[in-house]
């Protein structure tokens, strides 16, 4: 496998990778190609798409030419790529293999446990925070880089009334983990196409989810809505794998040792994760009541809304009629 965003030209010592990494380098291109061949195929192509990634590639090989906007963004693929491929192949540059077995390239300079644990979880937060990054970058640079419309990133984030982990992060604290946010999305699915269309019905779910941001009629109840699809995702989350949302996935992480070196994992009882669940939905139903009361208040703003709901439409809402110069009739 063959990288597309680094030249081994270009890395006789290491000089992009060092670009992307605040430590000594010396590790050699065709030591780290491969995982860096395997990223790009699994983390970058999926955000960038087929065409954009494939203009990227073009673009760093100097056979086209940009304004600025590639540069940027290629600068930001490189630096995600290059931290989950030395995250992905950490424990593999640090032996050395042969017909006669492996052997530790550490030596006596080897590391604490608590210190590989720590680069590692460095390397591969840094590179999927980037990827977010690069989320963001091209959708604020659409009209530079149309090609990423087509992307598989940006139909999943369209489709969803929760799309990104910035957006889930400011509802459920996930510590800005792409590789959470992605583990959850099942469940913000599931809670959109089941929960959220059951109270608000198919045609003003999808009203929402086109929504102008600076519409006022939607901008009053989507912060509610997208509040009740996080909590709700959370919940089946916990009931449906019994565990808590991290980047491992759903489980619960404790601290060990004063220094917090080490973390495990622990096992909680079936009545305390069904009383978390139940809490979560409850919080739920709470921010959901909230944006229906909104959505009845101001009921001739959503039409779409109003015809789903039918007899569940405000009992008090007063119709005025004009009877002027006409006939009244007392029963």
């Amino acid at each position: 496998m063959t990288p597309k965003l680094f030249r081994p030209e270009l890395n006789a010592k290491a000089e992009e990778f060092k670009m992307f990494l605040p430590v000594n380098v010396t590790c050699s291109f065709r030591s780290l190609a491969p995982a860096i061949a395997m990223c790009e195929r699994k983390y970058l192509l999926p955000i960038l798409g087929d065409d954009l990634f494939g203009r990227l590639a073009v673009y760093y090989i100097g056979v086209a030419h940009d304004d600025g906007t590639l540069d940027a963004l290629l600068e930001l693929c490189q630096y995600a790529v290059v931290r989950l491929a030395y995250w992905q192949d950490y424990d593999l540059l640090s032996v050395s293999m042969s017909d006669k077995g492996a052997a530790d390239n550490a030596g006596e300079g080897r590391l604490y446990k608590y210190q590989s644990d720590a680069l590692k979880s460095a390397l591969k937060n840094g590179g999927f925070d980037q990827l977010d990054t690069v989320l963001e970058f091209c959708e604020s640079h659409l009209d530079e880089l149309p090609e990423f419309l087509q992307s598989p990133a940006y139909t999943d984030s369209r489709s969803l009334i929760v799309g990104t982990t910035r957006e889930f992060d400011e509802i459920f604290n996930i510590g800005h983990s792409r590789l959470v946010f992605l583990k959850m999305r099942h469940f913000v699915r599931t809670a959109q196409e089941t929960e959220l269309r059951h109270r608000l019905g198919e045609a003003f779910c999808s009203e929402l989810l086109a929504a102008d941001p600076h519409d006022e009629r939607l901008a009053r109840i989507l912060p509610d809505v997208k509040k009740f699809t996080v909590l709700w995702a959370v919940a089946d989350g916990i009931g449906e794998l019994h565990r808590l949302p991290t980047e491992r996935g759903l489980v619960f992480e404790t601290s060990q040792a004063a220094s917090g070196s080490d973390t495990a994992v622990s096992v909680v009882p079936p009545q305390e994760l069904k009383a978390m669940a139940d809490e979560y939905r409850r919080k739920a139903e709470r921010y959901i009541a909230a944006a229906i009361a909104t959505l009845k208040k101001h009921i001739r703003d959503y039409p779409s809304y109003r015809a789903f709901a039918g007899d569940n439409a405000p009992k008090n809402e007063v119709f005025h009629r004009d009877n002027t110069n006409r006939k009244i009739f007392f029963a």
